[in-house]
């Protein structure tokens, strides 16, 4: 919250530094994504932990190739929903 804070005092009294515009935008897109985690806190923490390693995996293969995101995303998606459901009974 208090990176939103800067970026709105940021705002109001631009800083003087020729890096002001960058300040500004990463202030408030830090401040966004921290509100955001912070409202799916809850549901992060029942992510299952094989779902984590996963994605660590698909963040290692996508930074070695970008253009791999468009197949990754939807396998990892795919995975999530269709994973099995251990102690339901259909």
């Amino acid at each position: 919250m208090l990176s939103l804070l800067g970026a709105v005092v940021c705002e109001i009294w631009p800083p003087p530094w020729a890096w002001g515009a960058t300040l500004q935008s990463g202030l408030s897109r830090g401040g966004v994504l921290a509100a955001v985690v912070w409202l799916a806190y809850p549901e992060v923490r029942r992510m299952p932990t094989w779902l984590w390693s996963m994605l660590l995996a698909v963040l290692v293969v996508v930074a070695i190739r970008p253009r791999t995101v468009f197949f990754a995303v939807p396998i990892i998606i795919a995975l999530a929903i269709l994973r099995p459901r251990i102690g339901q009974r259909r």
